[in-house]
């Protein structure tokens, strides 16, 4: 079937689902995007049978009922391994449109790259509105390139697009294609790297001021590595260096003994290194050989450099082993520290994020804002509040709330204020901040069966364990134990009402 015959009739059947006496709602504003997550996906060292997965996703949409989608990928460079669709919404907490649902089309051809899907509401499911994902995808890297052979660039491309609406109209919106990017690799096999810990494939990250993160120095396919001498020269100006520690690496090969732990924070020079000890042959493969802890500055932003020098890698017999060097760097972001006016009071923001709309309401003792921030950065806020706007008696609590979850959160004071911290992954949250009657772990302001059942599942957890819910955590302590259970069940049926 032919795009254009094949969104004739999804609108066809939408129109003939609700040409009933039905009023049909407005559709989604330009805002609604269809976008590839996430947008880039990067590999500097050799990513040939590496496997990551994206999402397609619908973003900010109004009134949805059904959709059309296909998507293309290069299949040089890009093995097609699985996917799953993410219909309906009642199914998938994560997905697109509400039950009952009709199946148009769904077609993948791995040889040509491309995947159709194509689906729609049915009476008497209602619209869906909000954000969610169509489908995830996942690939395997068959190809990178060896300098001289340019980067590979791959588009993972949203060919064709189309939103129905509740009653057949066409939802505007705007396609955002993801980009998959392999650099070329060096014609040396071993490279020798610096990246964000843990994610050696990310050599240029981002951290907020006052951060404290940790810089991985590894080795990428080398053969009978017995010892290694490394210095790490970073700017001083941004960054302080708190620790150095040995990676496994070496160690998986057997006893190591380090030769050099050196760190000038004047400077801005780490020099580490390492040898195994009494093994009768170096280690291979690829690893972290040192991690290089960092607390970002809280004075200024900007980059800094993590540059490798003076690199030495050597084998058992005691010869040099041949390698390339890819250098990373840190930029630091400012944190803004915002005071707010709002009824009659001043509060304190101080936030990875930004922070917009912030009002607090005495006659409810509630504060809301929004606040938002890019993906690549972990968020956090440390919010004041004084306490002749919000005081908590001995049988009151705080919750915090984003998009109406209640989360994780400390909290401490002085005389005059409390002082909350919560951190979380970066989205766009609608935050609210509630005093409410110690025990409501939801903050509905009412202490029921739900509560309970929470801190019930939770009992006897641990933050190692899986049940653990570190919002039941009243004491805190980090155990969910009897005393948590107590301070929920004793103020049930209770309703806290502002004063």
């Amino acid at each position: 079937m032919k795009k254009t015959d094949k969104i004739v009739v999804v609108l066809l059947v939408l129109t003939l689902l609700f040409s009933l006496s039905i009023a049909i709602k407005p559709v989604a504003a330009q805002s609604t995007i269809v976008k590839v997550d996430p947008p880039l996906t990067e590999y500097y060292l050799n990513a040939v049978g590496r496997e990551f997965t994206i999402a397609v996703k619908i973003m900010n949409v109004t009134n949805l009922y059904g959709f059309d989608i296909s998507f293309r990928w290069n299949t040089t460079v890009l093995e097609y391994v699985s996917h799953s669709i993410r219909v309906p919404r009642n199914t998938y907490p994560d997905g697109v449109l509400w039950n009952p649902v009709m199946e148009l089309e769904d077609i993948l051809n791995q040889t040509a790259g491309t995947y159709s899907v194509a689906y729609t509401s049915m009476n008497p499911a209602p619209s869906f509105s909000g954000e969610g994902t169509v489908f995830t995808m996942t690939f395997r890297v068959k190809y990178h390139p060896i300098q001289p052979e340019p980067d590979a660039i791959v588009t993972l491309e949203l060919y064709n697009t189309e939103l129905a609406a509740f009653g057949g109209g066409q939802i505007s919106h705007t396609p955002q294609n993801g980009t998959v990017k392999l650099y070329a690799l060096p014609p040396v096999n071993t490279i020798l790297y610096a990246s964000h810990a843990g994610e050696k494939d990310r050599r240029f990250f981002r951290k907020s001021q006052g951060a404290v993160f940790s810089v991985d120095v590894g080795v990428d396919n080398v053969t009978d590595l017995y010892a290694f001498a490394i210095s790490l020269y970073y700017n001083t100006t941004f960054l302080d260096v708190v620790s150095v520690t040995e990676g496994p690496f070496l160690q998986s090969r057997g006893s190591t003994y380090v030769v050099k732990d050196y760190m000038n924070d004047t400077e801005g020079h780490v020099r580490y290194a390492l040898s195994l000890l009494g093994v009768s042959s170096g280690a291979n493969g690829s690893g972290t050989l040192f991690t290089v802890t960092f607390r970002a500055t809280t004075a200024t932003v900007g980059t800094s450099n993590l540059t490798l020098q003076d690199t030495d890698l050597g084998d058992y017999s005691s010869d040099p082993i041949d390698h390339a060097i890819l250098d990373g760097s840190v930029e630091i972001l400012l944190v803004e520290v915002i005071q707010w006016v709002s009824d009659g009071y001043t509060f304190q923001t101080a936030s990875s994020s930004q922070i917009t709309g912030f009002t607090y309401s005495n006659a409810t003792k509630m504060i809301n804002f929004t606040l938002t921030g890019p993906a690549d950065i972990a968020g956090y806020t440390d919010l004041t509040i004084p306490k002749t706007a919000m005081n908590l008696s001995i049988n009151d609590m705080f919750t915090v709330q984003l998009n109406g979850t209640a989360m994780n959160h400390t909290r401490t004071g002085n005389t005059t204020h409390y002082f909350l911290y919560f951190a979380y992954p970066h989205s766009t949250y609608k935050v609210s901040i509630v005093q409410t009657l110690m025990g409501d772990l939801n903050g509905d302001r009412i202490v029921n069966m739900q509560d309970v059942v929470t801190v019930c599942v939770a009992f006897d957890s641990t933050p190692s364990l899986s049940h653990w819910n570190p919002v039941a955590d009243l004491k805190p302590n980090n155990k969910i134990d009897i005393y948590d259970v107590i301070l929920v069940t004793r103020n049930y049926d209770k309703t806290w009402t502002p004063p």
